[in-house]
Formats: C-alpha cells, sequence, structure tokens
C-alpha cells in the first residue's frame, strides 16, 4: 500500500511537470481602443524559434492561451491590415497569469492593396454563365431587384417587362429555386436590392439546371451572413414619381461558435401609373382605346435562415421566407368607336376597372451537406416547399357616354392556390485535380387550384353567376429527373459533358367546361462545352445545349377575362411544348466577357398574340405556338477602365429573328434585325462621393406578331457614405430621359398601334444605416492561425 502510495506522489509530481498549467492572457485592440477580432496569436520558442502554441481574439479582442509548458517564449500578434507586433523575452512558470494589452497600428499600405484585390470586377466571365457581382459595384438607388436588373449587360426594364439580348423569355431563379407559377413580377418588384449579392447570366445551362426555359436563365444569388457577432442594417427609403413611394427594412444576423441566423422584416407602399392607347382597324371602323391605370400595392415580407455546422463533414439548415402583398388598382378605359359606313352611331364608351387583390408567399427551404473529404467529395440534399394563395376581384362598370346608357357590370372573382414541392440530391466527386463527376436527381409536384368565377349585375346587390365564362382549374404537375456530368479543368483546356433525363406528367381539368388535359414528355436534354485558352488571357469557348420550354399552367386555363368591353384576355388549352436547338461560341480576356455568337433553333415557339374578331369587334390576346424560329445572336463588351477613375463596361448586340409558319390561314414569313447598345459607368468624385451613370438605346425588335419601335433610357445615381462607413446616404433619378413603348401589329385582319407609358421618371432618396460588429468572419473560427499550424507541421 505505501509502495503504491509513492508511485502516485512521484507520477503526480511528473504531471505537474510535463503539463504545467501556466497561462498568459491579453486584449488586442486598435488605436481607437476597438477590439480586434481574429487577431492571430503565435507562442514561438525562444530558442528553437519553433511555433508552440496558436490562439486568436475573440469578437472584444480577448485572448487566452493555456497549458503552457516551462521555458523562455516570444510572441507574434498579426492581423490582415495592420502591423505585426512582438511581445518578447516571456519566461514560465515566472510569466505565468500575466496579462497584456497589445495595441495594433494600422498598415496603410497593406490594408490599400488589400481593399483593392478583395473588391471583385463588376463582370466576371465562367466558361458557362456571366456573373454580375452587383454587391460590390452598383452605386445607385437599388430598391427592389427590378431596380439591379437594369444594370445587369443587355437587361432592359421596360413598363414592369424584362427583356435580355432581345428576348423576354427568361427564366428567372432565385438561389437556384424556380419561381415558375407564381407573380414574378411582383416578387421582383417586392424583394429588396440590397440583399442582392449577384446576378448570373447562364445561356448554356449544364445537365444539373432543369431542362425547363428556351431563354437565359437568370440566377439572383442572394447574399448571406459574413459578420462575426450580432450585426444588421436599417434602411428607409422615399420616392416619386406621379405619387409618393415608401419603403422601409430591417436585417439582423449573429454569427458564434458554429451557427449562423440570419432574418429580416420589410414593408413597401407605393403607387405605380400606366397609360395604353390602342388603335386598331375592324374593316373600316376604326377603334381608339385609352387606359389610364394606377396601380397601389401594400406588402410585408419576413425572412428567417439558419446555419448549423455539426461538425467539419456535416451542415444542416434551413431557410424560410414570407411574402404578403395587397393591392388596389383602378383603370379607367375609354373606347371610341367610329363606323365608316355609318358616323351617326359612333359610340364613346368608358369602362371603369377596379381590382382589389392579395397573394401570399410562404416558403421553408432545409438541407443537409456532406462534406465527405477535404478532396472535394460532397453529397447534398435538399427540399423546398412552396404555398402561394392568391385572391382578387374585379368589377368592371361600362357605360355610353354619348346616350349615358348602364350596361351590366361584370365582376371576376380570382382565388387560387398554389404547392410546390421539390426534393433534390446531388453528389460531386472530384476524380482528380482536373476532372469532377456530378451526378443527381430531382422530384418536383406542382399542385394548383383555381377557381375563375365570372359574374355579371343589373343591380349592385344581386351578382348572378356566367357559367359560360366561368371555369374551376385543376392543374397537377410532377417532373423526375436524373442527370450526370463530367468536367475537365486544366490551365489551358475546359470541358463538360453532360446527360440529363426527364419524365413530366401533366394533368389540367376544366371542371367548369369538362375539359381534361392529359401531357407526358419523356426525353433526354444533352449538354456539352469545350473551351481553350487561345494566347495568354484569351479563352475561346463553344457549347451547345438542348433544352424544351413548358406552357404555364394560366395560358392553358381555358378562361376568359374581359379588360374592358372589347378587350379581353384567353387561355389556350391546345399548347404544346416548345424544343430548342441552342449554340454558343464566345470569348473572354482575363476573365472579362469579350465577343459572344449565339444562334438557337426552336420548334413550336410559344409566342403571345392578339387576335380580332371581326364581326363583334372584339380584340383579345393569347398565346399560340408558331411553327419555326430562329434567332441569332451577337454581343460585344468592352471595359471602361481605360476612361482615368472611370470604372463600368459598355456593350453592343445584334439579333436577328426569323419566324415561318402558317398562322391565322396565311403564311407568317417575319424576320428583323435589332440592335441595342448600352452602358454602365462608375465615377467617383472628391470626399468619397460615388456617382453611376447608366443608360440603353434600342432599334426595337419583332417578338411573335408585334414589331416595337426604338426605345432608350438615362438613368443616374449618387452616393456617400459616413459614420465611420456605417451610414449610407443614396439620390437616384430613374429614366431621366427616356422613349416609351410603341408596338405594331400589321398581320392577316389585324392593323394594330400599341403605345405604352409608364410611371417615368421617378426619384428615390435611401439612407441606410449599419449597426453591430462589421468585421468579417472567419471561414472556421476555430482555425484562424491555420497558416501557423500549417508552417509547423501541425495540420
Amino acid at each position: 500500500m505505501k509502495n503504491i502510495l509513492y508511485i502516485i506522489i512521484i507520477l503526480v509530481s511528473l504531471t505537474q511537470g510535463l503539463f504545467s498549467q501556466n497561462s498568459i492572457s491579453g486584449k488586442i485592440i486598435d488605436e481607437n481602443n476597438n477590439g480586434i477580432f481574429f487577431s492571430t496569436i503565435a507562442m514561438y520558442q525562444k530558442d528553437t524559434k519553433k511555433l508552440s502554441k496558436t490562439a486568436s481574439s475573440d469578437e472584444n479582442g480577448d485572448f487566452t492561451i493555456n497549458s503552457i509548458n516551462p521555458g523562455k517564449y516570444y510572441l507574434e500578434i498579426s492581423m490582415l491590415g495592420y502591423k505585426k507586433e512582438v511581445i518578447d523575452n516571456l519566461e514560465f512558470p515566472k510569466d505565468d497569469n500575466k496579462s497584456f494589452d497589445v495595441t495594433m497600428k494600422v498598415d496603410a499600405q497593406v490594408l490599400s492593396t488589400v481593399e483593392i484585390k478583395a473588391k471583385k470586377p463588376l463582370l466576371e466571365q465562367q466558361s458557362d454563365r456571366l456573373i454580375v457581382n452587383v454587391a460590390d459595384n452598383i452605386t445607385g438607388i437599388n430598391e427592389n431587384l427590378m431596380d439591379v436588373m437594369k444594370k445587369v449587360p443587355g437587361v432592359i426594364v421596360a413598363g414592369g417587362k424584362i427583356s435580355l439580348a432581345g428576348s423576354s423569355n427568361l427564366t428567372i431563379l432565385i438561389n437556384g429555386k424556380t419561381t415558375k407559377y407564381m407573380d414574378v413580377e411582383s416578387l421582383l418588384k417586392d424583394m429588396p436590392g440590397d440583399n442582392i449579392k449577384k446576378v448570373e447570366i447562364i445561356h448554356q445551362p449544364g445537365a444539373e439546371f432543369d431542362a425547363a426555359g428556351t431563354g437565359a436563365i437568370i440566377n439572383i444569388i442572394l447574399k448571406k451572413n459574413s459578420l462575426f457577432g450580432t450585426s444588421g442594417m436599417a434602411k428607409f427609403g422615399i420616392g416619386k414619381g406621379e405619387f409618393w413611394k415608401y419603403n422601409t427594412g430591417l436585417t439582423m444576423s449573429h454569427y458564434e461558435g458554429s451557427v449562423n441566423i440570419n432574418g429580416g422584416l420589410g414593408y413597401r407602399n407605393g403607387i405605380y401609373t400606366e397609360a395604353i392607347t390602342v388603335d386598331r382597324f375592324v374593316k373600316d371602323d376604326q377603334y381608339t382605346q385609352k387606359s389610364e391605370s394606377e396601380y397601389g400595392s401594400k406588402s410585408y415580407r419576413a425572412n428567417l435562415s439558419v446555419d448549423w455546422n455539426i461538425s467539419e463533414k456535416h451542415r444542416v439548415g434551413f431557410q424560410s421566407r414570407y411574402v404578403n402583398y395587397n393591392s388596389n388598382n383602378a383603370t379607367d378605359n375609354i373606347t371610341d368607336i367610329i363606323y365608316g359606313s355609318d358616323e351617326l352611331h359612333n359610340l364613346k364608351i368608358k369602362t371603369e376597372n377596379t381590382e382589389k387583390g392579395y397573394w401570399k408567399l410562404g416558403s421553408i427551404n432545409p438541407y443537409y451537406t456532406f462534406e465527405i473529404d477535404t478532396f472535394g467529395q460532397k453529397l447534398e440534399l435538399d427540399l423546398d416547399y412552396i404555398q402561394f394563395g392568391s385572391n382578387g376581384k374585379n368589377i368592371l362598370t361600362p357605360t355610353e357616354l354619348t346616350t349615358n346608357t348602364h350596361f351590366p357590370k361584370l365582376r371576376y372573382d380570382k382565388p387560387g392556390l398554389t404547392k410546390i414541392t421539390v426534393g433534390k440530391i446531388d453528389y460531386s466527386y472530384p476524380v482528380s485535380k482536373e476532372l469532377k463527376f456530378q451526378l443527381g436527381g430531382k422530384y418536383s409536384l406542382a399542385d394548383l387550384d383555381n377557381d375563375f368565377q365570372s359574374k355579371y349585375s343589373q343591380d349592385d346587390n344581386i351578382w348572378l353567376v356566367n357559367t359560360a365564362q366561368s371555369n374551376h382549374f385543376l392543374f397537377k404537375e410532377t417532373i423526375k429527373a436524373a442527370y450526370s456530368k463530367l468536367s475537365f479543368n486544366n490551365s489551358i483546356w475546359s470541358a463538360t459533358l453532360g446527360l440529363r433525363y426527364e419524365d413530366s406528367n401533366s394533368n389540367g381539368m376544366s371542371i367548369g367546361v369538362d375539359t381534361t388535359l392529359n401531357r407526358r414528355i419523356k426525353k433526354f436534354f444533352p449538354s456539352a462545352s469545350i473551351g481553350r485558352e487561345i494566347i495568354k488571357g484569351l479563352m475561346g469557348t463553344f457549347s451547345y445545349s438542348y433544352r424544351l420550354d413548358r406552357p404555364r399552367y394560366s395560358t392553358l386555363n381555358p378562361f376568359r377575362y374581359s379588360l374592358d368591353s372589347y378587350t379581353s384576355q384567353r387561355g389556350n388549352p391546345k399548347l404544346r411544348a416548345e424544343f430548342t436547338h441552342s449554340m454558343k461560341f464566345s470569348l473572354s480576356y482575363q476573365k472579362q466577357p469579350f465577343f459572344n455568337v449565339e444562334y438557337k433553333i426552336s420548334n413550336d415557339p410559344m409566342v403571345e398574340v392578339i387576335e380580332q374578331n371581326d364581326e363583334s369587334g372584339e380584340a383579345f390576346k393569347s398565346t399560340v405556338n408558331l411553327k419555326n424560329k430562329n434567332n441569332l445572336n451577337i454581343s460585344l463588351f468592352f471595359p471602361l477602365s481605360f476612361i482615368p477613375k472611370v470604372s463600368g463596361y459598355g456593350g453592343v448586340i445584334a439579333n436577328h429573328v426569323r419566324y415561318d409558319s402558317p398562322y391565322l390561314n396565311e403564311v407568317f414569313n417575319e424576320a428583323k434585325w435589332d440592335y441595342t447598345t448600352f452602358i454602365n459607368m462608375n465615377i467617383p468624385l472628391p470626399y468619397d462621393i460615388e456617382t453611376e451613370l447608366s443608360g440603353w438605346y434600342t432599334t426595337g425588335g419583332l417578338q411573335g406578331l408585334i414589331s416595337s419601335e426604338s426605345m432608350y433610357g438615362v438613368s443616374f445615381g449618387i452616393s456617400k457614405k459616413f459614420l465611420n462607413k456605417k451610414a449610407k446616404v443614396s439620390f437616384g433619378i430613374d429614366n431621366i430621359f427616356n422613349k416609351f413603348y410603341t408596338g405594331i401589329v400589321d398581320y392577316s385582319n389585324i392593323d394594330l398601334t400599341l403605345k405604352s407609358r409608364w410611371d417615368a421618371p421617378v426619384a428615390n432618396l435611401q439612407f441606410s444605416y449599419k449597426f453591430g460588429n462589421q468585421h468579417i468572419k472567419s471561414q472556421k473560427h476555430r482555425n484562424a492561425a491555420s497558416e501557423e499550424l500549417r508552417r509547423a507541421g501541425k495540420s
């Protein structure tokens, strides 16, 4: 027993000598006595200069180093943008529990270099997409996503409609998630512009993307929390066009340890105006229709996302979003009818169209990521559930003004509910440093219920259902997909080869008219690209993709919705899917877009048309399939860096479209060239004031039967940061100078000219303030000294 006691005493003595609990602590501060977080504290042995211990300061600048063995040491404290500090002549156990306050001085030269390198270029050309880094480069007013889109090269936003390189057939994604079946225009107006990190324009989507959409994909990437601790931003904006507009928002984030939380609230209130004039001839009679509209809206939004790094390899989280949108719209339409053969019976009809409506969007997106190894092998699981509910009511009150004759009122009730469930699995395996293999699958279910009720009344209190025009439409679509993709990339060559298979099955049933639509599409969609560095910095890439465009459910719904007494909108249950072969050659210089040529061949293209009934005088808008469409697009980009102190880009796009199809008992064989030029420049002024000037001009193009005339727009923005760059005031004027839209249809029995004028110019003033910790977080907090550990052979 006594021997055992001696052994225990000896072991304790040895343990105390070998694993001493010596420690030191301290605080790292800047010249303003603010704590510096994530600075690296490295402890070296005095004699051998071998790294012994490392630590990093927390959000307050505090640090502690424990379990220091007896001996002589020195400390090196370093932080990007600051001069290195050294604490020498440390000896333990003599300096045990000693505390240090270390003041670090800014290294102006290093900090300036870091800031220049950290700012991403506005445009980045990758092998399969053009990236627009709007967060770092756009200085003007960005009230919402629609404002941001105006500054993307080649994108034109006119009257709330988006087109790119002469095409309006675009697929909009948000963080890679579909916006199909939703009110995309309202979503773009509601999403705050300062939440956008970058915009990706993908002309030749690879196999990992859905095959749907024959035009370019615009993928909007939202910002994620990149700050340590608790931080946030509050903003308030006010605008004035024809009416006042307001918006306000609050975003907050918290990052600590392995958990990252983001959240935000917002409110927007505004009135937008639009005026449309349509002049058309029905045989010898002339119809002139003028509409003045005021669109009032209020929206509330909220979002919350959580990331949790369970371990080095496993991460789970979710993103959620809620939007509540209310509208109160009023349109006055006056139709003048001049009868060529009977002028005594000319008519002037006024139709008052009042609309109240709302929609609510709720979504939840849980996900899981498994980082299988450190070489890039990864497994990702993703689940999305979206519910989009809407309801609206229109009341049309037509009156013949000459005789003051009142016609029966019309009313449309439009309740609808859309549920979308999507599950995805993606696997990545780097075969080698240059070769990567991807495999994945997807299942989606869209379930839509739209109960359109058409009613009429001679008395304000009694509404009778018009069963011939009412329609309860149920639509369900399932898509099963699988893909594989092989990617190769080295210093000279890059290539991809992908194959996607989709099996889609859609069923639409119109209860009111007893009609059932069944569509099944089972098809392979190949894609490929090959690129090579021609000379130093100059890269050439050729790519190909095969895609389809399925009809939207709203275009399949065989309803008739009157806009006024003589114009309406109708669905087309006979629509077929559109298939497109697309080829593109591009040149980029030092990863900047330079020159692109793209050619597309589309079968059964879906186009929006206007048809006319000569007997009743009514015109209606619908969507139909034409037979063939060919599209050639040539674009040239150039940077503005050759102008001293100016950054930005300019460009020219030439677009040629040709249709060849029988339509309305004739042959629609039309072709047209259109040209678009655009420029966006950022000009810094003294006192850290930044300005932005952008403009575009297009000669007009051909969209189906409609040939548009030339248009242009010029916008200006100015901003200034103050209060240690935490506060920002921005002022901008959108469309200071502009020309509105004019479209002409001259085909078969249709002779029509349409002119549209919207709210412009619009001035916006916005104030924002950032609060809390504004330091960027480390990618992995506990590895703040990873470089020192690597050099010491400990990682």
